[in-house]
């Protein structure tokens, strides 16, 4: 049963004893729906004394009979917080449907109501300017309403794990396979699982992905080199991979088959990969016959459930990328896939002469500094590889590090 004192069963029961609790009780729930604040007090017509003993009892407090009949009935305080009277707007249907009624204000004020365990996230939603600005219009608020609980409704029901598109969450929530491929509801759909999923706003396929929405399962993929054979769900084993990897190619998984994978069998002699940031390095690997991984930049979904398939072998990884903020965030994603034994970023900057790489923009600079002073960052375990890029004003390339490795050789050696 639930622990508030205005709970579904509560009420049934004082509504069966005194019936003319109801209208008491839908008409305060009303005002709540609808972002009212509730009063401290208030005073009720045409109540018997059964109804007065059964809102005491609610209540929790003792009204007083008026000269002309009514009843005057103090509030306590915390029974005008708006959570407290959730199960009451959902027992007089005033949850579904009203919520979408309303201006801008009322909002965020209802969703809190509806969602008071998501109060802190309405709340960075609120002071969001896209989000404001896409309320202005009263049919935008009620697709953004609808749009919101959906989103949250998805991770309560049997789609929750469940990878998805936009197409699908298109058709399942608005009757419309196009209404979430583009678009400012697109956008909003974005902010609502950035916000949720403590995100960046910047890069929409990692808002999304982050929670398990993406694009087009085909256009996602992972591309690699290693010696390993693919065990699929229904037990089919494919070792093509490694005859790629033997003849020096790459193979390449859209995120659908990656989705089909049930385990990654290693089939090298070491358990050692390489996860490449950038393109051309990792075309280098391939070449030498390295076992590799291309994350492209932050890895996608397909990325991150191959390594996480290749961490489950007892492999470890040696991570390559640039040696900027970016490139020690991604390095950062790859060490939650896969153990890290070595970030080569790491290694160039403590080796680099002071001229070595190029300079930090201004906004290179500013990121970096916001980033570090961040507290949702404040156990990033590439602090100081942070701190040092700021210290020396540069910034250093991934294809630059094989040149840097040689200069430092040379001076070794004189």
């Amino acid at each position: 049963m639930s622990d508030k004192t205005l709970n579904k069963a509560a009420i049934a029961e004082a509504i069966e004893k005194a019936p003319a609790v109801a209208g008491v009780l839908k008409k305060l729930a009303g005002k709540v729906a609808r972002g009212v604040a509730l009063p401290g007090s208030f005073t009720a017509k045409g109540l018997d004394y059964d109804a007065q003993r059964e809102l005491e009892r609610l209540f929790g407090t003792l009204g007083q009979r008026q000269p002309n009949g009514s009843l005057y009935i103090q509030l306590h305080e915390f029974l005008r917080d708006p959570a407290e009277w959730c199960e009451a707007v959902v027992y007089f249907g005033l949850g579904k449907g009203k919520a979408d009624e309303g201006d801008a204000e009322d909002v965020f004020a209802r969703l809190k109501l509806l969602e008071p365990d998501l109060s802190q996230f309405i709340d960075k939603l609120s002071a969001n300017e896209e989000v404001m600005r896409f309320l202005v219009t009263s049919e935008n608020r009620k697709d953004w309403l609808h749009l919101f609980r959906s989103f949250v409704g998805r991770f309560d029901g049997p789609e929750c794990g469940l990878v998805t598109t936009l197409s699908q969450l298109g058709s399942d929530w608005f009757g419309n396979s196009k209404k979430l491929r583009s678009g400012a509801l697109r956008r909003q759909l974005v902010i609502i699982a950035a916000t949720l999923a403590d995100s960046p706003l910047d890069d929409e396929r990692r808002a999304l992905e982050g929670v398990l929405i993406v694009d087009n399962p085909y256009t996602s993929s992972v591309t690699f080199s290693a010696p390993v054979h693919l065990v699929l769900k229904d037990g089919e084993v494919l070792d093509y991979p490694c005859r790629y990897y033997v003849n020096r190619m790459a193979t390449q998984l859209p995120l659908e088959t990656a989705l089909e994978l049930a385990e990654v069998k290693w089939a090298g002699k070491t358990r050692s990969v390489t996860t490449s940031e950038n393109a051309a390095p990792f075309a280098n690997m391939v070449r030498k016959g390295d076992a590799c991984v291309y994350t492209g930049g932050y890895p996608c979904l397909a990325v991150k459930i191959f390594l996480h398939k290749l961490g489950a072998t007892g492999s470890e990884c040696i991570h390559e990328g640039d040696a900027d903020l970016d490139g020690f965030r991604i390095a950062s994603e790859v060490g939650k896939c896969i153990p890290l034994k070595r970030v080569v970023a790491s290694d160039v900057l403590a080796c680099a002469m002071p001229d070595a790489g190029r300079e930090l923009t201004a906004d290179q600079t500013k990121r970096a500094r916001s980033f570090l002073s961040n507290p949702q960052w404040k156990n990033f375990r590439f602090s100081d590889d942070v701190r040092r890029i700021l210290s020396r004003g540069r910034w250093v390339e991934q294809e630059s590090f094989a040149s840097i490795f040689a200069a430092k050789k040379r001076r070794a050696a004189k």
